[in-house]
């Protein structure tokens, strides 16, 4: 019989952590087979390749992820230059935004750099969550994709990109079970 304590409550950074595996996609079976609702795509980027970082844990560490709920919404350029970043995370953007605004985009992959050029947007959308999640008085706060959005800022700052063109961005929203 298996003597291990059983988890129950809510699904916080350290619960999602101790269900580690090194392939995402087997660390995202376990966690969604302990009830932990979250796209693929949302997980790998939020929960795995940031595993390591305690800067990244020390923001999210806090919260229930159970209680939160993806969807994956369209912000205008207009739209994403008020999203919050963390203090420990702006010059990221600030350092893409500046490279980009100056040299346009630049990376070693040639399919990113292509991708920039035709469609004005990212491959991936990244991350961010209604400030409510984070008991924040921000909006939208940016938890991953910091070089992404430094990016687009910067073609927005060249009109490569135009203001009103819609980016996917997955958001993160607290829900409540009513039931």
């Amino acid at each position: 019989m298996n003597r291990e304590p059983i988890e129950v409550g809510a699904f916080t950074w350290a619960r999602v952590q101790r269900l580690y595996d090194v392939d995402a996609a087997a660390h995202w079976q376990r966690c969604e087979s302990e009830g932990l609702e979250c796209p693929l795509q949302v997980f790998t980027q939020l929960f795995h390749e940031d595993a390591g970082n305690a800067e990244f844990a020390a923001i999210v560490r806090a919260v229930d992820w159970g209680r939160v709920r993806w969807e994956l919404q369209e912000f205008s350029g207009i739209a994403l230059r008020q999203v919050g970043v963390d203090r420990g995370f702006q010059f990221a953007v600030d350092e893409a935004r500046e490279r980009t605004a100056q040299f346009g985009i630049r990376d070693d992959r040639e399919e990113v750099v292509n991708h920039w050029r035709d469609q004005g947007s990212w491959f991936t959308p990244p991350v961010m969550v209604a400030g409510d999640v984070l008991a924040s008085n921000v909006e939208y706060e940016l938890l991953v994709g910091y070089t992404r959005l430094g990016n687009l800022l910067g073609l927005l700052d060249r009109d490569e990109v135009p203001e009103a063109r819609k980016q996917l961005v997955w958001v993160g929203r607290t829900w409540i079970n009513q039931g």
